[in-house]
């Protein structure tokens, strides 16, 4: 075989498995496709200098992996908004339609895949890098696993420059053969992308389905999706456009139907805008977007007897009763507890201990009980404990709450959960730290507070039981890579009530240091756009308390050196602006220049908004504007895309 042959067969090959492994339809026999492998095979083991990249025998995986590496994703994978009722499908559908100012608009209705969401970038039609949705913010590059999955192309049939988004999946009939101790195909299907040996995730036979395309310039969802199918993905199937609530219901029902047709699990039926200039123009809030919802399949539910409710105390105090039950597959996973939420609801549902119960998954994630369904001869009610049943401390509910409360911040459950929260992976991230530790570390009182995990030494890990030397060594060097962190990873670690990781790097940015932010008055926070009462009572509150100051202190002490992302300055500084309508150019690059240019991009119209930036069909948010400023209460100016060139040409 010369070696023009042999590019000739890997570009066979790769269509053979293309049409096999994608298409569902093969050309020629298993046999002849496995002589023709061998022949490849053979001539590559003569010439080893000489294999192609894209040669099949290159998705067996090359060598493992150190470590996985970070990536930032060009564009955020923000999460959709899941829901559970026609009434709250209802209510989506009608702010799409008032935040447009149009209605009949048409939707795209198809099944939401239950996987791990990747995406794969490709440069001149090569694939360059893919890595794992992550926080949205940033992921994983597993490009050399990605590789491996056979419904992936590393070569597309054009080429250009685009970013595809989807679902890496498991099928049912390649899960039986592969379970081992994986409760279900998307455990398995997350488990194995993230192997540090790719050889080990081709083994898996993952399989991936391509839902979003970003880079062609059409404006159809579904007419972009057709692309991609052209350009050699699989797609997620029975996709359906139309227009008016009703359609959109029933095409729901629809897939719901098929549910059981797939081989692989969907958990819901992903509802979106089709037009992509109107998404953009819908944007998005800073956890998802406006444009598209998750329509959750109805969780499956099952019976069990509920053996006993214990409670348990979080890191905030907050006691939560917990249903401990008789073992129960639901949706495909053991459960063996479910939450309660708290008095109200065992109340409310009349559930007594020696019941049986259902149990469902809320979401397909959380197990739940739902209701009563018989009561057992020996069923008791069920007694809130009046003291905490990890330190005794007398429990209080707070006057218009419902949940009763620990106020012993030195309570072994709180310190657990502050420190595992501290240590977690969207915080300070310290590897190998995981709650078995935690609770040796607290029980053992070698740490009280998170500051003082640093005082751990390497000689005190060494001696734990199935510690050893090098899992010692590894923890003390996660803990000193945890000291150079972000300035927003250490406010969301302090676990301050109501400060999710969106503020804290908002925080971040507004303050710059942990000095000046627990310097800030409670205006100070109440000046920063999306932070309200309720947060910037809680800040205050958190500052104000010596104990906490002492954990932030302690932390800056042992050397934790919180940096904020660098301010960008600009002729934009100091302004806040918004975009309605449709421009000539893509709105997240229009955003882009704004923020390179110190800029700050509101969610919504209001009195904070000092410039709407209006293309052509601008909606409801240029009426709102125009309202505002007459009405006295904001003074808003409205800016065509020309006109804001105008301050940095």
């Amino acid at each position: 075989m010369t070696h023009l042959e042999y590019l000739a067969l890997v570009a066979e090959l790769n269509r053979h498995g293309h049409r096999y492994y994608t298409d569902d339809r093969p050309e020629i026999s298993d046999e002849i496709y496995d002589a023709k492998m061998r022949d490849l095979l053979a001539y590559e083991a003569q010439n080893p200098l000489f294999i192609d990249g894209e040669s099949p025998s290159q998705r067996v995986g090359g060598a493992p992996l150190a470590q996985f590496t970070s990536f930032t994703h060009p564009r955020p994978l923000k999460s959709l908004t899941n829901v559970v009722s026609d009434a709250e499908f209802v209510a989506f559908y009608d702010r799409v339609e008032k935040g447009l100012g149009q209605r009949d608009l048409p939707f795209t209705v198809e099944p939401k895949m239950d996987g791990l969401a990747i995406a794969i970038h490709y440069r001149n039609g090569v694939m360059s890098v893919a890595a794992t949705r992550g926080d949205g913010i940033s992921g994983e590059v597993v490009t050399d696993n990605v590789k491996t999955i056979r419904s992936v192309p590393q070569r597309l049939s054009e080429p250009i420059d685009i970013e595809v988004r989807g679902e890496v999946v498991m099928r049912h009939s390649v899960f039986e053969k592969h379970r081992g101790d994986y409760a279900n195909p998307r455990n398995m299907a997350a488990g194995s992308l993230r192997q540090l040996d790719p050889s080990i995730t081709a083994s898996r036979e993952l399989d991936f389905f391509g839902y979003q395309l970003i880079g062609p310039n059409i404006d159809s969802h579904h007419e972009m999706m057709k692309l991609a199918s052209g350009l050699g993905f699989q797609v997620t199937p029975d996709r359906e456009v139309g227009r008016g609530r009703a359609w959109v219901l029933d095409a729901v029902t629809r897939l719901y139907s098929n549910r059981s047709t797939y081989d692989w699990d969907i958990d819901g039926v992903v509802v979106k805008l089709d037009s992509i200039s109107l998404q953009n123009e819908l944007g998005t809030t800073a956890k998802a977007p406006r444009w598209a919802v998750a329509v959750k399949f109805p969780s499956v539910q099952a019976q069990t007897l509920l053996e006993n409710i214990i409670v348990q105390v979080g890191r905030t105090g907050v006691v939560t009763p917990v249903a401990v039950l008789a073992p129960v597959t639901v949706g495909g996973v053991v459960v063996r507890r479910a939450t309660l939420h708290n008095i109200e609801d065992i109340e409310r549902k009349e559930i007594y201990i020696g019941d049986i119960v259902t149990v469902q998954r809320a979401g397909e994630v959380i197990p739940e009980v739902v209701g009563r369904v018989l009561r057992g001869e020996d069923s008791r009610p069920f007694i809130m404990p009046v003291n905490c049943p990890e330190c005794a401390t007398v429990l209080i509910q707070n006057e218009g709450e419902v949940a009763f409360r620990c106020t012993n911040e030195r309570c072994p459950a709180q310190v657990k959960g502050r420190i595992r929260h501290f240590a977690s992976r969207d915080a300070m991230d310290i590897e190998g730290l995981g709650d078995a530790l935690v609770d040796v570390v607290v029980d053992n009182r070698w740490a009280s507070a998170p500051h003082e995990l640093y005082t751990i030494t390497e000689v005190q890990w060494a001696s734990l039981e199935r510690m050893g030397a090098k899992s010692a060594e590894n923890l003390v060097r996660a803990f000193e890579v945890s000291k150079s962190c972000s300035l927003a990873r250490f406010i969301f670690a302090l676990g301050i009530p109501f400060i999710g990781k969106t503020t804290a790097e908002t925080l971040a940015h507004r303050f710059q240091t942990v000095e000046a932010l627990q310097a800030a008055t409670r205006d100070d926070f109440l000046s920063i756009n999306d932070v309200g009462e309720k947060m910037a009572e809680s800040m205050c509150s958190y500052f104000a308390d010596p104990v906490h100051r002492g954990w932030i202190n302690g932390c800056l002490s042992a050397g934790v050196t919180p940096v904020a992302a660098a301010r960008t300055g600009g002729v934009l500084a100091g302004k806040t602006f918004l975009i309605t309508g449709v421009l000539s150019r893509p709105r997240s690059e229009i955003e882009r220049d704004i923020k390179a240019r110190g800029g700050a991009i509101l969610g919504s119209v209001s009195s904070k908004l000092n410039y709407l930036v209006v293309g052509e069909s601008p909606g409801s948010k240029r009426d709102k504007a125009i309202q505002l400023t007459q009405s006295g209460k904001a003074s808003i100016e409205l800016v065509s895309e020309i006109g804001l060139a105008e301050w940095w040409v």
